[in-house]
């Protein structure tokens, strides 16, 4: 099964070409969905920084482009073969996920994941990655910089983790996938779709209080930014506040919106700092009354951080244990499971 998600990134990123160009990252997630009567749901997509380009769905077994610029410089031959290969590879896939079931001793319907990620710049050997997780779960994960395999948390995680170890031809494979086609496959993107991704458009911030007995609750909202990475932090004399965040929602401008809350006793010099690539230096934002969230604003805010922001506040105060979200946002990488399909 492994070997099957290998040859399906190799073959798919080996039709890219090499151009010159600036550096981003490119997402490469896949996701296969096997029911407990035996039925395949594979769909997956591929992602410049956080712009989707690329879909790709079982039911129809062809490429969707979400883009202008999603052809890249591929002609339609090329895209046609791609299409070819994709239905093919369902089919075998189909017949080695057995495998992978027996494998895991997994009883029933279960989802797996594989992600690949490679920056379109040489300079950078740690924005490498490959993950493969299982029902959202770390199974494993591979150290580029030092060619081993890593176990994750899953059950089944050191038995797998032992077997691709000793399997040098994957390794050799995905080490090749991600240093050449992938990283072909960055250079060609970030020029194909320069126009999109050097667009920079600067949040605006607001920060409000709320007095609960002996204790403030302070909200920071960064909203109508773009691109979506940004950090968010609370910090109170030049010490950093533990937080909790909503993670980054979309608005329906194509721009994106954040929310942060810290609980402290005492609101003298909070303040938010705000990093983000449309700013020269971090925008620091005091608690005072020109900075003050209006009434106005809570229209502003979308139901899901509202929804978002409150379960984070329950979840804040029932644990009463303070977790530092900082920085998340803007460095985090992870594999979460994905419930539904496309």
């Amino acid at each position: 099964m492994i070997k099957i998600l290998v040859i399906s990134l190799t073959l798919s990123l080996h039709l890219f070409l090499i151009v010159t160009a600036t550096d981003i990252r490119i997402n490469w997630l896949q996701n296969y969905y096997y029911s407990s009567d035996r039925v395949l749901t594979l769909w997956g997509s591929l992602e410049v920084e956080d712009i989707e380009i690329l879909a790709a769905y079982n039911d129809s077994r062809l490429i969707v482009f979400k883009q202008s610029w999603s052809n890249g410089n591929l002609s339609n031959t090329d895209w046609m073969f791609f299409n070819m290969f994709l239905g093919s590879f369902i089919y075998y896939f189909h017949i080695h996920i057995d495998e992978l079931n027996k494998e895991l001793g997994h009883k029933g319907a279960f989802t797996t994941q594989c992600m690949a990620i490679c920056p379109s710049s040489t300079d950078n050997p740690a924005g490498y990655a490959f993950k493969i997780a299982v029902e959202g779960e770390d199974l494993v994960h591979l150290n580029v910089t030092e060619g081993v395999w890593v176990a994750g948390d899953y059950p089944q995680s050191e038995a797998v983790q032992k077997h691709l170890q000793n399997d040098t031809v994957t390794l050799v494979s995905i080490e090749n996938m991600l240093k050449n086609q992938c990283h072909a496959m960055a250079t060609t993107y970030s020029t194909a779709g320069k126009e999109a991704l050097s667009r920079k458009i600067q949040p605006q911030v607001y920060i409000t209080e709320k007095v609960e007995k002996a204790e403030t609750e302070v909200i920071c909202m960064a909203t109508g930014f773009y691109p979506k990475p940004i950090n968010v932090s609370f910090w109170k004399e030049n010490i950093m506040e533990d937080v909790m965040s909503t993670v980054t929602l979309p608005n329906g401008d194509g721009t994106y919106q954040i929310t942060v809350l810290t609980i402290t006793n005492s609101i003298e010099s909070v303040y938010c700092r705000v990093e983000h690539s449309s700013f020269k230096e971090p925008l620091i934002v005091h608690l005072d009354k020109r900075h003050q969230m209006s009434r106005g604003l809570g229209i502003y805010i979308s139901v899901a951080s509202v929804v978002g922001l409150a379960c984070l506040l329950k979840y804040y105060k029932s644990r009463r244990r303070y977790t530092s979200m900082a920085g998340t946002t803007m460095e985090r990488l992870s594999l979460r499971r994905i419930d539904g399909r496309a």
